[in-house]
């Protein structure tokens, strides 16, 4: 089975602002135990399939064995990138037509694997809350530190919903410009209705400008702002 290519992003400010989910998630595990966590949008386009694949990378080079799993089985595997090399996914393997250890791929990404979506389904509901589902969800625990589930947006489907009350966490994503207000907290609320455990949200598509208003010191390393501030110091003390 050939591995699939993970695309990281060389961008300093990216990766550290994604480092610092990845430090959250780490404190989760080691605090409650957490390792199960659905990644879903408020509202459609909001960017969770980068954010999900940006945090299963980040939390794989970091050391733990993870698992990335896409949950969308509504759309087609050539729609997604990451699928268009694989073959059997989470479908096949919910409708029995295949084993668990032929749907799970390894990536270019140490530590870090992935389980397409499979064969479209136009209504994935009864799959997801069927019993195959919560064996995924038991044998994936025993094997892997994190398991990531990527899945649709909640004004989408109620897909999120129903995995998220089976999981350890929920995470939404939003974006700046796209999501509205309504949609963020329609979503949020959907969530707390089922009494899933939705811990954050993750916000999506800032621009540098916005980025550096919310952490001013998000460059310190990266330019001469701490030798400055150390030179500075240092004439002080005289």
């Amino acid at each position: 089975m050939n591995k699939l290519e993970i695309y990281k992003s060389d961008n300093y400010v990216l990766n550290n602002a994604f480092d610092q989910s990845v430090m959250s998630l780490h404190i989760l595990r080691k605090q409650k135990g957490y390792k199960s966590f659905v990644i879903c949008g408020c509202e459609t386009g909001d960017g969770t399939t980068t954010v999900a694949i940006n945090l299963a990378a980040g939390l794989a080079s970091s050391g733990w064995k993870t698992v990335l799993i896409d949950g969308d089985m509504r759309k087609k595997n050539r729609y997604k990138r990451l699928n268009e090399n694989a073959g059997n996914g989470l479908s096949d393997y919910l409708m029995n037509k295949t084993s668990l250890d032929k749907v799970v791929y390894e990536t270019t990404t140490e530590n870090l694997y992935y389980i397409p979506c499979g064969e479209l389904i136009d209504n994935p509901v009864r799959l997801l809350c069927s019993s195959k589902m919560a064996e995924v969800k038991d044998e994936l625990a025993q094997t892997y530190d994190f398991i990531i589930y990527d899945m649709p947006a909640l004004n989408a489907a109620m897909d999120a919903k129903v995995l998220a009350v089976n999981v350890d966490a929920t995470i939404l994503v939003s974006s700046v410009g796209e999501t509205s207000k309504r949609g963020l907290v329609d979503a949020a609320n959907s969530l707390v209705e089922v009494k899933a455990n939705l811990i954050g949200t993750i916000i999506n598509k800032m621009d540098m400008d916005q980025y550096a208003s919310f952490n001013k010191d998000y460059d310190y390393f990266q330019n001469e702002k701490y030798i400055k501030k150390a030179r500075k110091n240092k004439k002080g003390d005289r």
